[in-house]
């Protein structure tokens, strides 16, 4: 394995990543190996006038995509990244939410799954989309790639967020979209407004189901099958469960299902009507 930079700041110097107070745009990722694994990244971010909420400033990297050749194989905000590191390693990032009017807050260690062979005829490019964040400032970003010489027989991951706005009336609704049928679904995340709480349990969306060619196939509900975080049953919630309680993730692995050879769609049960969602199907690339 050989960990290799792609964003980076003065080296050596005092700072870790890349100023980034402004978008982003295209660039390609220079090949360090025959196979990249993963992306590691982290946020940092100085605080002024008053403390910004760690969930806030993972804000200020509203989007990251990355493309192979034609194809988006990973398109999401940080946030959503945290979700998906979760989701596919049991990773925790290195978290620091301040709390006055000076200082940093920060958010690293987020290990991002990719698993794709070096193609001489496709290149890796990347974007990030930077969001102004109340009382943040002097904004860095820093990635760096994975690589090895074989790919372990892993799979490529392909894992694009998809918005929605949930239906005006409560109960089942279908989706209009297919899941993007380029290998198996092992796994979906959703992002909703309303958490599950001992006080809100009608959240967003109650319970999911996948239907394979019109039939079901799989369904999970919010209690049951809800996962991929660390909770805290009392007192103020610490900055990883801001982070992450307002994502749901179900998990399909290790066969998951076959999204090529038959059209997968979601069904909803929507419990708080009209809510701004984000669906994020996580498949391996056949």
């Amino acid at each position: 394995m050989k960990v290799a930079k792609i964003y980076e700041g003065t080296d050596p110097g005092a700072t870790p990543g890349r100023v980034f107070t402004a978008s982003i745009g295209q660039e390609k990722i220079v090949n360090e190996g025959a196979f990249l694994d993963s992306l590691d990244l982290g946020l940092k971010g100085a605080v002024s006038t008053a403390a910004v909420a760690i969930e806030t400033f993972a804000g200020v990297l509203s989007e990251y995509s990355l493309r192979f050749g034609a194809e988006t194989r990973l398109q999401m905000s940080f946030r959503q990244l945290l979700a998906l590191s979760n989701f596919f390693y049991g990773n925790l990032p290195f978290i620091w939410e301040n709390t006055d009017n000076t200082g940093n807050d920060f958010i690293g260690g987020v290990r991002v799954p990719v698993q794709q062979k070096v193609d001489p005829a496709k290149e890796f490019n990347h974007t990030a989309t930077y969001a102004t964040q109340t009382n943040i400032g002097t904004e860095t970003l820093a990635i760096s790639g994975r690589w090895d010489e074989t790919d372990g027989g892993k799979k490529p991951i392909h894992a694009v967020a998809v918005g929605h706005t949930t239906a005006g009336s409560a109960g089942y609704e279908t989706l209009g979209f297919r899941i993007v049928p380029v290998g198996k679904l092992i796994g979906l995340i959703i992002q909703s407004p309303n958490v599950f709480t001992d006080a809100n349990i009608d959240v967003s969306v109650q319970r999911v189901k996948i239907l394979a060619d019109g039939a079901l196939h799989s369904e999970f509900n919010a209690l049951a099958h809800r996962g991929g975080w660390q909770g805290k049953s009392v007192g103020v919630l610490d900055p990883m469960d801001d982070l992450m309680n307002v994502f749901d993730i179900y998990d399909l692995r290790p066969s998951g299902i076959d999204a090529k050879a038959q059209q997968l769609t979601v069904q909803l049960d929507v419990q708080d009507v009209s809510d701004a969602i984000t669906l994020i199907p996580v498949l391996e690339v056949a």
